[in-house]
């Protein structure tokens, strides 16, 4: 195939994001103005607590533009491209402390060669450290704390992942909740194209029949 393949949200998810973000955007805007109206008239004690709602609303607004836009995963030019949040997994900052539930994480972006890659696992992470080579300890310890943590155990134990080996050891992660499976298959094939030695392991039940598909393309010689 040899192009630019894409995964990101599906598109029902991108949808309903949007409306989300439309409607907290209505809602900022009428508090905002509320605020200065009322803060102006002299009313603090009005304004105030429009001010302080309007922040609550940009700040949602940002958050859900985060988690649903944030990252993808793409192949162009024989390189993969891995866009996640710089915590690998969740859209907010873990580390903000009070209300760092509405700061949205920051980015990081992989990119890797796919003649460079070895394996890729897409699967939950019991999956994924099922069948993780010793290059997965890393993957292994960033998990732990998430793992033992009351309110982020059961987010996190229920997630896709895609995961990525390299030839030299390295591993690369991210979380895949909600993307369109078929175009992260998509997405594998391409590096399958390119890297034809490729281990590819697939644990989801979303992501079966695609595979199916992949494997009947291969078969086909249409990779």
């Amino acid at each position: 195939m040899n192009g630019s393949v894409k995964a990101t949200a599906d598109s029902s998810i991108r949808g309903k994001a949007l409306m989300v973000i439309a409607v907290y955007a209505v809602l900022f805007l009428f508090c905002f103005v509320m605020a200065i109206y009322d803060i102006s008239a002299s009313k603090p004690g009005l304004g105030i607590p429009f001010a302080i709602v309007a922040v609550i609303f940009a700040a949602l607004s940002l958050l859900k533009l985060n988690s649903v836009f944030g990252t993808y995963i793409k192949v162009r030019d024989n390189v993969l491209y891995m866009k996640s949040w710089a915590n690998d997994f969740l859209p907010y900052d873990i580390n903000g402390g009070f209300l760092s539930d509405l700061k949205p994480a920051k980015t990081k972006l992989a990119e890797i060669p796919a003649d460079e890659l070895s394996v890729v696992l897409v699967g939950t992470k019991d999956f994924i450290k099922r069948n993780v080579s010793e290059a997965g300890k890393r993957f292994i310890k960033t998990l732990y704390p998430y793992e033992h943590s009351r309110s982020k155990r059961d987010l996190v134990s229920s997630m896709d992942m895609f995961y990525v080996e390299t030839i030299d050891g390295e591993c690369s992660f991210m979380c895949i909740y909600g993307y369109d499976p078929e175009a992260v298959i998509d997405v594998i094939g391409e590096l399958y194209d390119i890297n034809p030695d490729l281990y590819v392991r697939v644990g989801s039940r979303a992501y079966k029949r695609y595979v199916k598909k992949l494997q009947s393309k291969i078969q086909n010689n249409e990779y």
